[in-house]
């Protein structure tokens, strides 16, 4: 769960997409359509370096608020330009994107483009390997801006903080999400992977101050959320473009 085979791909680009589940449908009928059909369709969307569905559970760490997600994909792609032009791909606008109104409230989607640092590889994973990670979506302090805040999370010592995680990321918002006035629905996210989730909630439990305690002034925790997670790897490992 911990080292993704791409921990050397810095100048890939990360793009989180925050889904909120429809409220008429099911739990159930949610993750189970996420992780088949859906998941099935996406495989046709030929400029997916890699494709990760992180699957909401419950309940929630203590200390941030709980993140209204039900499911969060996490995708790659070679450059920042291919993944601002998936919605102009007929492999995602013809297939997965009419496929999103079944099971997501789309009104609510969110996103982030980011480039991801690694603060600790951990060991080497497997498609199916089992594990558990938690998710912290940081929103950035008031008046803070966001080269700044770029620059102090980065240099947070988050893996100091949390010896039992056995990877630790760091992606922020490319600079790109800020033009024209624009934001993100966050502008970073601290991935912490675990064995499972028990092991999860120990070490939050033990590290979860001190964690908050390396973002302390960097962030607004009262508009920062925690996704605890378990992955399915749809696309794994990431590959580079001339291996897809």
């Amino acid at each position: 769960m911990s080292r993704h085979p791409n921990d050397d791909r810095s100048d890939m680009i990360k793009v989180f997409a925050l889904i909120p589940r429809r409220p008429d449908v099911s739990h159930d009928f949610f993750h189970e359509h996420w992780a088949g059909p859906h998941a099935d369709l996406a495989k046709r969307i030929t400029t997916l370096r890699g494709y990760v569905q992180s699957h909401r559970i419950a309940p929630g760490p203590s200390g941030l608020p709980d993140a209204i997600y039900e499911g969060i994909a996490e995708v790659w792609f070679d450059d920042a330009a291919t993944a601002a032009g998936m919605g102009e791909d007929p492999n995602y606008a013809e297939h997965a994107h009419l496929d999103e109104p079944n099971f997501i409230d789309t009104d609510n989607l969110g996103f982030l483009l980011s480039e991801e640092q690694v603060q600790r590889e951990g060991p080497t994973v497997a498609k199916d390997d089992g594990g558990a990670k938690l998710m912290l979506l940081l929103r950035r302090a008031a008046g803070q801006a966001s080269e700044d805040f770029a620059t102090a999370v980065r240099a947070a010592p988050i893996a100091d903080a949390v010896p039992d995680a056995r990877r630790v990321s760091v992606a922020v918002a490319i600079p790109d999400m800020y033009l024209e006035g624009g934001e993100p629905t966050f502008d970073a996210v601290v991935e912490l992977s675990f064995a499972d989730a028990d092991a999860l909630h120990g070490a939050w439990s033990a590290s979860g101050e001190k964690v908050l305690g390396t973002l302390e002034g960097t962030i607004d925790p009262a508009r920062c959320a925690a996704f605890p997670a378990d992955e399915l790897r749809v696309i794994w490992p990431v590959a580079v473009a001339s291996a897809a």
